[in-house]
Formats: structure tokens, C-alpha cells, sequence
């Protein structure tokens, strides 16, 4: 989220100071994306404030520039206890089957696909979570077995 003072910035630099999209772009360190956005935004709030051609925008800058109404929150997904330990258990018994060379061992991924299906059986695993973090897990897990074994 750009804080309320640099899109303060961008519009005293577009429509106060008349710089180019580039320029305020190279002097804000954000993207030409981010100042075009702003821009619209702001020229939004100017027509929804019924704001003439000669108004006197730098007066009017509280009202035009304003914190957006929705605030996102990340969700997190910190691990419980129980998933951590559902997931240990996993790969236990994979890393058991592979030294057995049982055709039942899985693939990190299949490992994967089969912990996002338990969420059905067991509710309070938390399984929201990319699978890039699970294979992280699963290496810290694996690693953790070839130190001290099973």
C-alpha cells in the first residue's frame, strides 16, 4: 500500500507542478504503474467533488488525496502445532517407505496433494498455504532425519 504522503506527492508533482509521469515516477522511487493509478485516484475524487477547471486544487488536497476505505489484511499462515506435526508425520513415513523401496512412497508433491485433501478429516490443519512453503518444510523435516535419523 503507498503511504498517504508520497500519493500526496504525486499529485502536487501531476497537477500542481506539471512533471511527467516518468519524472514522478524517478523522484518517488515507485512505478510508473503506481503514479498512474494514483492519478486516476485522484482524478476521480476530483469529479466526484464536482471540482470546476479553476478550482484551486492545492487547497482542496485533504479532500482529493484520501487514505483508501479498505484495508486488506494478510491472512496469516503461521503454522499450528498440529500441522507442523501432521507434516512431520508425512514425511516420516514417506522417508521409511523410500528406504524400504515400498512403491507406496509419494513425491513432495503428491506428499503435497494428499495434505490439502486431510483438511476435510482433520479441521484444524491449516493447509492455506503455497506449496513452495511446504516443500521449505519438508527439506527442513528431511534434513532433520539425515542428522538424527528416525
Amino acid at each position: 500500500m503507498i503511504a498517504l504522503e508520497k500519493k500526496r506527492d504525486v499529485f502536487i508533482f501531476w497537477f500542481i507542478k506539471r512533471f511527467t509521469k516518468r519524472e514522478i515516477s524517478r523522484r518517488l522511487n515507485i512505478s510508473r504503474g503506481t503514479v498512474d493509478k494514483i492519478i486516476k485516484e485522484c482524478q476521480q475524487r476530483i469529479v466526484d467533488l464536482n471540482l470546476t477547471l479553476e478550482a484551486d486544487l492545492l487547497s482542496h488536497i485533504d479532500e482529493i488525496v484520501v487514505a483508501p476505505l479498505i484495508q486488506r489484511k494478510r491472512k496469516p499462515y503461521k503454522l499450528n502445532e498440529e500441522t507442523i506435526s501432521f507434516i512431520k508425520e508425512l514425511v516420516i513415513n514417506n522417508e521409511k517407505l523410500i528406504r524400504i523401496g515400498s512403491e507406496d512412497a509419494k513425491s513432495t508433491k503428491e506428499l503435497f496433494e494428499y495434505f490439502q485433501k486431510q483438511k476435510k478429516e482433520k479441521p484444524n490443519l491449516i493447509t492455506d498455504f503455497s506449496i513452495d512453503n511446504f516443500y521449505k518444510y519438508v527439506r527442513k523435516v528431511k534434513d532433520n532425519i539425515h542428522e538424527t535419523g528416525i
